[in-house]
């Protein structure tokens, strides 16, 4: 959930429902390595960030437009990186994606300090969201060490927990 889709509710559920299917896959460990779920994560973020960057252009003259493209662009960047590298070793691809985690973290403790600054109760969801994000980097961190089954059904549980958390903050935000 971002400050950029606080007007558009059905960008944090998007992000939400591709959590929930990478967690999904995930835990019931449908694909066998790290190579599909960096694809699968590569779709996520190049999703995500064409999301900012449609939002960017449909808000008109709003004053958040340029954050919504650079942040877009950036995401989409990483997509581009994450899919350049995918035949490289593991740990150059969970670094990649470990990268976009800490990127990601970051605009949502920004988001949520404007937030803050304007009164607006929501910076909490966006605090929720900064958390769990780098709740899922520190799994994703462990696992660099030792990807084994385990781990990789520990980082799905909490895929699946933050794309909920996505889906429960943009039905709040379509209730704002």
């Amino acid at each position: 959930m971002e400050l950029k889709s606080y007007e558009k509710p059905w960008l944090p559920a998007l992000k939400g429902a591709f959590l929930i299917l990478f967690g999904i896959i995930a835990m019931i460990q449908i694909i066998g390595g790290i190579k599909p779920l960096a694809i699968l994560f590569a779709v996520l973020i190049g999703a995500t960030g064409a999301s900012l960057i449609a939002a960017g252009v449909l808000s008109g003259k709003s004053q958040l437009k340029g954050w919504h493209l650079i942040t877009g662009a950036f995401n989409l960047a990483f997509a581009v990186a994450l899919l350049m590298k995918i035949d490289s070793p593991r740990e150059v691809i969970l670094w990649i994606m470990l990268a976009w985690i800490v990127f990601y973290a970051l605009t949502e403790l920004v988001e949520a300090g404007i937030l803050f600054k304007n009164n607006n109760a929501f910076f909490a969801l966006f605090v929720l969201n900064a958390l769990l994000t780098i709740l899922f980097g520190y799994f994703l961190h462990v696992v660099m060490g030792n990807f084994n089954p385990q781990s990789v059904f520990y980082i799905g549980i909490i895929a699946f927990v933050f794309g909920i958390a996505n889906l429960l903050s943009a039905y709040l935000l379509s209730r704002a």
